[in-house]
C-alpha cells in the first residue's frame, strides 16, 4: 500500500544576522527535500506544504502564512502518517503534531544517521521517542 506521508520539518530560519537566517532556511528547505526524497524512495507519497505553499504565499505576511498553515492542515487530514524530521520542533510543527494526534494519525520521528553515543544519549534523554534513521548521504 502506498502511504501518504506528511513531512513535518522546520521552515523559518533562525540566526543572529539576516544572512544566518537565510542560510538556516536554506538548510531547512534542503532537509525537507531530502525527507521527501526518502519517502519517495520508500514507495510513499510525501506532502510537504512548507515546500509548496511558499511558492505563491509569503511567509512574511501573517494572513498568507495562516492560509498556508490551514491549507497544510487540510492536507494532513488526508495523510496516513506524519514524519517529524530532525530534533528541532518549530511552532508550526508543534501545531501539526497536535493535529495529527487529534486525528489519530501515526507520528514517526526521523533523524540523520547517528553515532552509537548519540543513540545512547537519545535513549537516556528522550526514552519516549523511537527515532528512525535516514542516511542523508545516500540521497
Amino acid at each position: 500500500m502506498i502511504k501518504k506521508i506528511f513531512i513535518c520539518s522546520p521552515y523559518r530560519g533562525h540566526g543572529d544576522t539576516p544572512e544566518e537566517v537565510k542560510e538556516d532556511r536554506r538548510q531547512n528547505i534542503r532537509l525537507a527535500r531530502y525527507a521527501c526524497k526518502y519517502a519517495i524512495g520508500g514507495g510513499h507519497i510525501p506532502f510537504a506544504p512548507h515546500l509548496y505553499f511558499p511558492q505563491f504565499l509569503r511567509d512574511s505576511d501573517s494572513d498568507e502564512r495562516m492560509l498556508g498553515l490551514l491549507a497544510g492542515q487540510l492536507w494532513l487530514e488526508q495523510c496516513d502518517e506524519l514524519w517529524v524530521i530532525g530534533y528541532r520542533i518549530s511552532e508550526g510543527m508543534e501545531a501539526e503534531i497536535k493535529m495529527a494526534e487529534k486525528f489519530g494519525i501515526p507520528i514517526k520521528h526521523y533523524v540523520w544517521k547517528r553515532t552509537p553515543e548519540e543513540r545512547l544519549l537519545d535513549a537516556i534523554l528522550r526514552p519516549e521517542i523511537q527515532y528512525h534513521e535516514m542516511d542523508w548521504k545516500s540521497l
